[in-house]
């Protein structure tokens, strides 16, 4: 795939800008959570239906690949933008109407996401030499950081309170959206006129080698299920920190979701840092790294848990947590054949639908939870939010797997 004498600024350009704002339509759900439970008045599990709808349309994820391999990278990313547009607009009215309707408005805006997501990737790592494949994932995935960050600093002007009372601005919800929808919609529009190069499947070589299918490689289908880990660590922080901050140490909300920032900056940070530490270092060694530190950080903060200083060792684990989409997607990727690597990208992200699952499951054990007060006793009308991040080891154990020996095995 792809030719190493042709200028990539352009279209490398083009898919970043492209990351950014499916970064940014992606992180709000972060704050989209504790803002549904208020507007509507429901549950934390039926709040974390939120990430449910909008992950659960990675499922189309391999079809998708399909669809892409036939249409080509520019006609996707213009209908993937479309579509994200109208999911957008569809929210609109939603919030006005029903919370059935909002998560209908959030799985249109996913699908569009889907494919920006299924065509940007292997894009990128199509767009120079194999060797720096997860450099240049890692530095795109950057500017989709600081999308991620700027979304929690937005968010926090639709939700505000005092500790543990929450509440809601659903106008400037509306027009954030109506903002997304625009932005959206043009990018389609100007994708039209912007040129962008064609990179083909190698079908010759593909002919005079006998077809291998995308799911016998092992190291990919374990890789799918190590996207389906991590996205349940880089959601999970954010999809209940605003309530933990909040309600479990007292932390203003709209402070809370400020504060949250930092924690898309570390990726910001640890993304920047890593496009010179994976030129220099082997990428698993990397992510075994970065997944030790991230359990000490978290066994910090079970240790200091109910305290303000418990929610720095979460936001934390964002500067190590950055590269490992980038690598577990290009480690997935490695000895993939040209002729099926769409769809084997579509598998890989197809990984992301366990985040939906992640959430609700956490979300049920944390409505069954309450607070220990002082004196021993528990106050089950608020719920232990931090008890969710205990999944985080769970998740962990199978990366530092796939680091040690999943992403090498070939047969």
């Amino acid at each position: 795939m792809g030719s190493s004498n042709k200028n990539y600024g352009v279209p490398l350009a083009t898919m970043s800008f492209l990351l950014f704002l499916l970064g940014f339509v992606t992180w709000i759900n972060n704050i989209l959570v504790p803002f549904m439970k208020a507007q509507f008045s429901i549950s934390e599990s039926q709040a974390q239906l939120v990430s449910a709808a909008f992950f659960g349309a990675y499922i189309i994820s391999i079809p998708v690949g399909g669809v892409v391999k036939k249409l080509g990278y520019k006609k996707s990313v213009i209908i993937g933008s479309f579509i994200t547009g109208i999911g957008c607009a569809i929210f609109i009215p939603a919030l006005s109407i029903s919370y059935g309707m909002v998560l209908g408005g959030l799985f249109v805006t996913a699908i569009g996401v889907v494919i920006l997501q299924v065509v940007a990737n292997p894009y990128v790592i199509a767009l120079g030499t194999p060797e720096t494949s997860a450099s240049r994932l890692t530095l795109a995935m950057a500017i989709n950081s600081v999308a991620a960050a700027l979304a929690p600093f937005v968010g926090s002007f639709i939700i505000s309170g005092k500790g543990a009372d929450i509440t809601v601005d659903p106008f400037m919800a509306k027009l954030m959206f109506i903002v997304l929808a625009g932005i959206s919609i043009l990018s389609g529009i100007l994708l039209f006129f912007i040129d962008l190069p064609v990179i083909k499947d190698d079908e010759e070589e593909a002919s005079e080698t006998p077809s291998r299918s995308a799911w016998s490689y092992p190291h990919l289908i374990m890789g799918f299920v190590a996207i389906g880990m991590y996205m349940g660590l880089e959601v999970g922080v954010g999809n209940y920190f605003v309530s933990y901050a909040s309600k479990n140490v007292g932390i203003d909300a709209d402070v809370a979701a400020k504060i949250f920032s930092f924690y898309p900056i570390c990726f910001v940070v640890g993304r920047l840092l890593g496009v010179g530490i994976l030129k220099k270092y082997v990428a698993t060694k990397v992510l075994l790294v970065n997944s030790l530190i991230c359990v000490a950080l978290l066994a910090t903060f079970f240790i200091t848990k109910g305290t303000a200083f418990s929610i720095w060792p979460l936001i934390a684990q964002g500067l190590f947590l950055s590269i490992m989409w980038s690598v577990l997607f290009d480690l997935s990727m490695k000895d993939i054949p040209a002729s099926v690597s769409k769809l084997a990208s579509g598998i890989i992200c197809t990984g992301v639908v366990f985040t939906g699952m992640w959430m609700y499951i956490m979300g049920k054990v944390v409505d069954s939870t309450g607070t220990v007060l002082a004196d021993g006793s528990i106050d089950s009308s608020t719920p232990d939010y931090g008890i969710a991040y205990a999944f985080f080891f769970f998740f962990y154990a199978y990366i530092i797997f796939f680091a040690l020996k999943g992403a090498k095995i070939r047969k």
